[in-house]
């Protein structure tokens, strides 16, 4: 831990701002992509800037939460925007107030600024497990070229989740528990999968107590670190006048946590070739390969000793959680995409020794990829991404 400590608290900046370029970079050709196949398809930017969760938060945004929960005749209640936690919605009205942008644009800054500090954040995360520069930069481009980078483009949770979420675990890995605590507690205003980050933080917390290490600092990071998340499910249930207003408004969602009886019927499903809708199969094997290669990167990780074991429980409850929870089968990669950059700690290290040429090429081909794929899951297909 005392190493970790000091590459995290060695200056890099100019290393950060690099790393920070890279991102822009990959999500700008990424985020081009998208549009102009848009376009081609007759579509306006709001159209795709208002498509699924975006919408969702957008309208909170604009409109607040709705006062009660409506219900469909079935007695399951129906859809509503009271699931979507707050600080994101909060954080687009706060930017459309102070430029007076449109509320879609104003989302879309919101992401790519915490995604900015998310791709800082990646980059220190690798430093500070002892990984190279070069490590660094790959793990980064990486995580901004994969399939679902689009969440990062568009006024989706996860670039402001990332962001949360990586510099608490900095902040946790160098010993600093009431940065990491603060942080955790603002990562539950913003998504009820902080469950993870919070169990992570805890875990690293308690362990530091029962050590009897730096004071009084680790028992306040216990209190706090869950703080977010309870204050957020109060706040949604307060709109509707009952203490469990969300967990009945995510009812309708099916994210009900069920043990992976879901997932795998689905999974089930894919193995039989039970699911053969075109160019929709592209997403089955997609889930497929994700809920394999985690467990495999889990394992790998846990071998590894060089990564400290905070990050290996992170990953893990990820993948506990992402299998344990039914929902829309199609959302499991974009659920998994703020713990990606540990994952990717495998591959970055090699990938950062091959020549130039092949990395530029695999980058820039990954986020025209990753533009094209993006079109298909928010213009095309039918089912959430």
């Amino acid at each position: 831990m005392k190493v970790v400590s000091r590459l995290v608290s060695t200056p890099m900046r100019r290393e950060r701002a690099i790393a920070v370029a890279v991102h822009l970079t990959l999500a700008a050709v990424g985020f081009t992509v998208l549009l102009l196949i848009n376009h081609h398809l007759g579509h306006g930017v709001r159209y795709v800037l208002y498509r699924w969760d975006s919408g969702n938060y957008l309208r909170v945004a604009e409109r607040g939460y709705p006062g009660a929960i409506a219900y469909r005749p079935s007695g399951m209640p129906d859809y509503s925007r009271l699931a979507f936690f707050p600080l994101v919605p909060a954080l687009i009205r706060s930017v459309h107030l102070a430029t007076t942008l449109p509320y879609a644009y104003a989302g879309v800054l919101v992401s790519w600024c915490a995604a900015a500090v998310a791709a800082a954040g990646v980059y220190t995360l690798v430093r500070a497990v002892g990984a190279s520069r070069g490590a660094g930069y790959a793990c980064v481009a990486l995580w901004s070229c994969s399939p679902y980078a689009f969440a990062l483009w568009v006024p989706y949770s996860e670039a402001v989740f990332s962001a949360l979420l990586v510099w608490s675990v900095v902040a946790l890995l160098a010993g600093r528990w009431l940065t990491a605590a603060l942080l955790c507690t603002l990562a539950g205003t913003v998504r009820p999968t902080a469950v993870v980050l919070i169990a992570t933080v805890l875990a690293a917390t308690g362990w530091a107590v029962l050590q009897r290490r730096d004071g009084w600092r680790p028992w306040v990071a216990l209190l706090l670190a869950p703080v977010g998340l309870a204050g957020s499910w109060l706040f949604l249930g307060s709109r509707v006048g009952r203490w469990d207003g969300w967990f009945e408004a995510e009812r309708a969602w099916g994210q009900s946590f069920d043990f992976g009886v879901g997932t795998w019927q689905v999974l089930r499903d894919i193995l039989a070739f039970r699911h053969l809708h075109g160019i929709d199969d592209v997403r089955h094997a997609v889930v497929l390969a994700l809920v394999l290669l985690t467990a495999i990167g889990v394992l790998a990780l846990a071998l590894d000793r060089s990564v400290p074991w905070p990050l290996v429980v992170l990953v893990a409850g990820a993948w506990v959680l992402m299998v344990g929870t039914p929902g829309s089968p199609f959302s499991k990669p974009r659920f998994m995409l703020p713990f990606l950059p540990v994952l990717l700690l495998l591959v970055a290290r090699p990938l950062a020794r091959a020549p130039l040429v092949v990395r530029v090429c695999l980058y820039g081909g990954g986020a025209v990829v990753s533009g094209w794929y993006a079109a298909g899951l928010l213009v095309l297909f039918v089912g959430s991404p």
